[in-house]
């Protein structure tokens, strides 16, 4: 049987209860970042698209500037989501780091009351929802950018556009 640890002395529960409020306000101001963030790109993707659609369905006559503008927009708006998704990997590594940094010192700080150390599995992931609605967005954009290309082919082979 192993022995139990010692229970921390007053000392080190004050270091612990310290680095624990320091890491909370670095997690804090991190997931505030992560959602500011998801917040501008998705108000970005957003405004883009309704640009995009006011010049949806391409008429016969539109001129090939219009259809690239749109290409243009497509592309960017495929850009905009691949850094959407990168930015949302890095914010959550970092609140992860910071989680776990609040799970090594909250035995000490404060014994056995469970803040971070095990996840409620009733709890769902909220970043789940950033990253589900950034992949939607990307998967909005492909075929935008897929229509435009068949508009631009058929434009370019003299055929009429659907």
């Amino acid at each position: 049987m192993l022995p139990t640890p010692d229970p921390p002395s007053d000392a080190e529960r004050d270091i612990a209860l310290r680095r624990y409020d320091t890491v909370v306000k670095l997690l804090t101001t991190d997931s505030q970042i992560y959602w500011a963030r998801s917040q501008v790109f998705l108000v970005a993707n957003a405004a883009l698209v309704g640009f995009e659609f006011s010049s949806i369905p391409i008429a016969n006559d539109a001129r090939q500037t219009k259809l690239l503008a749109l290409a243009v927009g497509a592309a960017t708006g495929i850009i905009l989501c691949i850094l959407w998704r990168r930015g949302l990997k890095a914010g959550k590594a970092w609140t992860e780091h910071w989680k776990a940094a609040l799970r090594t010192w909250e035995q000490a700080a404060f014994g056995d009351v469970n803040l971070y150390r095990v996840r409620p599995p009733h709890i769902s992931r909220a970043g789940i929802v950033a990253r589900g609605t950034a992949m939607l967005f990307l998967a909005l954009w492909i075929i935008v950018a897929a229509y435009v290309a068949l508009c631009l082919y058929l434009r370019w082979a003299h055929r009429p556009l659907p």
